[in-house]
C-alpha cells in the first residue's frame, strides 16, 4: 500500500511538473495566423485604397498572397504585394484608386516558420462617402 501511494505521488509530481514546464499554448504558438486587418473583417467603411494585413509572425519568404474579390468573387486587380519595411509581419496591396461602394472579400495565404500553409478569407463593405 505504501509503495502504491508513493508511486502515485511520484507520477502526480512528474505530470504536474511537465504541465507547468510547458504552460498554456497560445494560438500564435500553434501556427502562423492573421492578427488584424485594415479594413477590419466584417465591418463597413467609407473608403478603401489599400488592404493591410498584420500577421502573428513573419511569413516564410515568398509565401504570402493577398487577393481582393468583388461581391461576385471576381478578382479585382491591385498593385503588387508589399512587405512593410519596418515590420516584417505586415503586408499590403494598394488598390487602383478608392473602391466603389459594395461588398468585398480578401483572400490571403501565407506559410509560417513551422511549414503550415494558412488560407483565410474575410469580408468588408464599402459604404462610400
Amino acid at each position: 500500500m505504501r509503495k502504491t501511494l508513493k508511486g502515485l505521488l511520484t507520477t502526480a509530481l512528474l505530470v504536474g511538473g511537465l504541465a507547468a514546464a510547458t504552460g498554456p499554448v497560445s494560438e500564435s504558438e500553434i501556427h502562423f495566423a492573421l492578427s488584424k486587418s485594415a479594413p477590419v473583417a466584417d465591418t463597413s467603411v467609407e473608403t478603401v485604397t489599400e488592404i493591410r494585413l498584420w500577421f502573428t509572425e513573419a511569413p516564410s519568404e515568398g509565401t504570402t498572397s493577398i487577393r481582393l474579390l468583388d461581391a461576385d468573387e471576381e478578382p479585382i486587380h491591385t498593385m503588387d504585394i508589399q512587405q512593410d519595411s519596418e515590420d516584417e509581419r505586415v503586408f499590403s496591396v494598394a488598390t487602383h484608386g478608392a473602391l466603389p461602394a459594395g461588398s468585398y472579400s480578401v483572400a490571403w495565404r501565407g506559410m509560417g516558420a513551422d511549414g503550415h500553409v494558412v488560407r483565410e478569407t474575410f469580408a468588408f463593405t464599402v459604404i462610400g462617402q
